[in-house]
Parts: structure tokens; sequence; C-alpha cells
């Protein structure tokens, strides 16, 4: 098992053939789904959680934005303080085969040919300090490189 923030394959490395989950939960807004990267657009199986601190209206809405990123995945709504969809989960995981063994085997996708300021351990938001194939977080200033 691998854990990972999944903002990039460089961050989020899954091997083919083995079961991917990512766990989300409904607090973290409607947009969140379609900014996350690959944890959640490539996942096999998605756990959504603290459905149990919003409306059923909200949970559907956020289960539409889940399943409209990665529309192949098993989506189950999980509540940690119930035990609701936690067999469900359960039994899922436990039906994917087996990987006999890691070594040798391929990763589903390529690795960036490229770092980003982030994977290089840049802390700091803004323009002037982000480099390579990343979207530019800039709140309002001019990026040097394409003057936007």
């Amino acid at each position: 098992m691998v854990e990972t923030a999944g903002l990039c394959h460089r961050c989020a490395p899954a091997v083919d053939g083995c079961l991917t989950l990512c766990v989300i939960d409904n607090l973290v807004g409607l947009e969140t789904p379609k900014k996350i990267g690959p944890m959640l657009s490539t996942a096999d199986i998605i756990a959504i959680t603290k459905g149990d601190m919003v409306s059923q209206a909200e949970k559907e809405v956020f289960r539409d934005a889940v399943e409209t990123v990665n529309p192949r995945a098993r989506v189950i709504h999980v509540n940690g303080l119930s035990g609701q969809g936690t067999l469900a989960l359960k039994r899922a995981i436990l039906a994917t085969p087996p990987m006999e063994k890691i070594t040798g085997q391929a990763l589903r996708y390529a690795m960036p040919a490229a770092t980003c300021s982030y994977c290089a351990g840049e802390t700091i938001v803004g323009a002037s300090f982000q480099m390579g194939n990343i979207k530019k977080i800039d709140f309002g200033e001019v990026d040097p490189c394409c003057g936007k």
C-alpha cells in the first residue's frame, strides 16, 4: 500500500494491476474533485467519508462531482462512526486478487518528465517561486515567463 498526496503521477505512483483507493470527505468542497489530480481521477475505489455532516443533497452533488472526474471507479460512502459502508469497502478490497510480486511490474502511467517546484521542496506560493510544468498560482501576480 502506498500513501500519497496524489497531486501528480510522481506523487501517486500506481502499479499496473494493483488496486488503488482514494479516500475523500464531503467537507472539502464541491470543486475539489476537479483539482486533486491522479489520486482521485485514476482510483479504482473512491471512499467518501463524513457524509453524516452534510445534507443528502450535498452528498449527491458531491458524489456526482466525483463520478464526473472518475466515472469508472466504484464509489462507496463510508461512515467511520457508525461503520456504514465499511463492510462494502472491506469486501471490495478483499475481492481484488493479490499481486504475487511488485518488483518488475510496470507503473500504470508514465512519471512526469519534469519535476514541479513542490516536488523539489518549494513551499512558497507565487508565480515567481514556481517552475516546471504546473499551472501557476499567481493570486494576481504577473507571471514573468508568459506575462499573464
